[in-house]
């Protein structure tokens, strides 16, 4: 049996099953199909926050935003840059 790890979709918050033998840029969720690493960092919701910390097996990279923050704003293409720098080895949230 191959090795495998867990990954959350940042679209439908689904655990995806990858197997570490295959690229993982070519992932696709296995419910909405779409991308699992699209390089971009996921909005989460208090609702799906948990799942994503919890159900993914590599490191989740946490940034609590506001709309009203300047520096959230400024740090946010930053923020959007790392992510798309560590994916797959990470997630950014």
């Amino acid at each position: 049996m191959s090795e495998t790890y867990h990954v959350v979709c940042p679209h439908c918050a689904t655990t995806n099953r990858l197997p570490v033998s295959k690229p993982a840029r070519a992932a696709r969720c296995g419910k909405c199909h779409r991308p699992v690493f699209d390089g971009r960092p996921a909005n989460l919701t208090a609702a799906t926050f948990q799942r994503h910390v919890a159900g993914n097996d590599i490191p989740v990279v946490v940034d609590f935003w506001a709309d009203w923050c300047g520096p959230c704003k400024m740090m946010a293409p930053e923020f959007a840059r790392a992510a798309a720098e560590m994916e797959p080895k990470a997630v950014c949230v």
